[in-house]
């Protein structure tokens, strides 16, 4: 347990380009899996036997025999050039087994292992120096960026539910729970078709007959640009979108219609031939911003004009 905790305090916070998972296990037993991870060891009597390469999931891969009977900084020097070796040479969203898989066959024909053999313990093509000195650089600038975030007060502005205003509604009043267990989990969205599934938008004017009035919600630089960032008016969550690529600015309801989930500002923006549009993140819904029609759709969400001065 202590060389997993050791493992996992040096590789945390290290960027690759997909997730990565480890484990240690004890004896051949092999109860932690380790051959099913992108790295894993099992102890020996002599030390550790080091696995790389390995995932489970729909398509699992049985991990390869890297090296025998090492001790813990051996195998740690041998994965700093493994992890780094991958970090430079894999393709981006590709895992550790699959970008394994395209490497290159050793000298002697002993497939991609044997060349991994050759770069990380033989240096034969004489990287390892480089490798080192790049993984020691990430070890030694790691910092836990969300205690920074956390420790700033500047910055966890940029994580307020609101722009406009520090009050903040509470889960319940946006989200069904139900209780499971004694414990409260978001009640499961009815499936498409059913009763109540998609919030209808008034076929009319709501507001035909309202007195309007123009209402202050920030500066521009309160809201991120080509993104959005939710305001609260009363009781009534909004989405205000900052469009700098195409110069313009919108305001929408913050609800999506579709399982009414109040997402819509933390959605991506971008344009379909031409219209400004938002695409839900839950489900992609896309919504046009001027009109707030659904593009592709039935669905409809109510925009609000706005002002910059």
């Amino acid at each position: 347990v202590s060389f997993a905790v050791k493992v996992e305090n040096r590789y945390k916070g290290v960027r690759s380009p997909h997730k990565m998972k480890s484990a240690v296990s004890g004896c051949v037993r092999e109860c932690a899996e380790a051959t099913g991870k992108d790295f894993g060891m099992i102890a020996t009597e002599n030390g550790y036997n080091l696995y790389v390469g390995g995932n489970g999931g729909a398509n699992p891969v049985h991990g390869q025999l890297l090296a025998t009977d090492i001790d813990e900084d051996t195998v740690l020097k041998y994965l700093d050039r493994y992890i780094m070796y991958y970090i430079l040479t894999a393709d981006k969203l590709e895992r550790t087994a699959p970008w394994q898989a395209k490497l290159p066959s050793g000298k002697n024909g002993g497939g991609p292992i044997e060349h991994l053999k050759e770069v990380i313990i033989e240096d034969s093509i004489g990287i390892n120096d480089e490798l080192d000195k790049r993984m020691q650089h990430l070890v030694d600038t790691y910092h836990d960026e969300w205690a920074v975030v956390v420790n700033d007060p500047e910055r966890r502005k940029k994580f307020k539910q609101f722009v406009n205003t520090d009050e903040n509604q509470e889960r319940q009043e946006m989200i069904e729970f139900v209780d499971m267990r004694g414990q409260l989990r978001p009640a499961n969205w009815p499936a498409d078709g059913q009763p109540q599934t998609n919030w209808e938008a008034p076929k009319s004017d709501i507001f035909a007959n309202s007195e309007k009035k123009w209402v202050t919600v920030g500066k521009t630089s309160d809201f991120p640009k080509n993104a959005a960032g939710a305001i609260l008016y009363g009781e009534t969550q909004l989405a205000v979108f900052n469009n700098e690529q195409r110069g313009e600015w919108h305001c929408t309801q913050n609800m999506c219609p579709h399982k009414q989930a109040f997402v819509l500002s933390q959605g991506m923006i971008g344009d379909v031939n031409g219209t400004a549009k938002v695409a839900c993140p839950l489900h992609k819904k896309n919504f046009d911003l001027e009109s707030g029609a659904e593009i592709g759709g039935d669905l409809q969400i109510i925009t609000f004009p706005v002002k910059v001065q």
